[in-house]
């Protein structure tokens, strides 16, 4: 497992990789479903550096009930 840089909760899991070895991993949180490429940089990667107002608090996402409708297509 590894830490999710939006809600900070250790339960996030590669769930793909790049075709070429090494060259990046994908990961998502099972929490927030927050998902980021490891060749991100680390304001986006590192919990330490993800900026404070994009944050999640884990204990509000069962709370974000709406979800907002996809519009028709044309």
């Amino acid at each position: 497992m590894h830490t999710c840089p939006r809600c900070e909760t250790k339960q996030a899991n590669v769930v793909s990789k790049s075709p070429v070895e090494g060259a990046w991993k994908i990961y998502l949180c099972d929490v927030c479903l927050f998902t980021w490429r490891s060749s991100e940089p680390e304001t986006i990667t590192n919990p330490e550096k993800y900026p404070g107002p994009f944050k999640v608090n884990p204990k509000d996402v069962s709370l974000a009930t709406h979800v907002p409708p996809v519009p028709p297509r044309s």
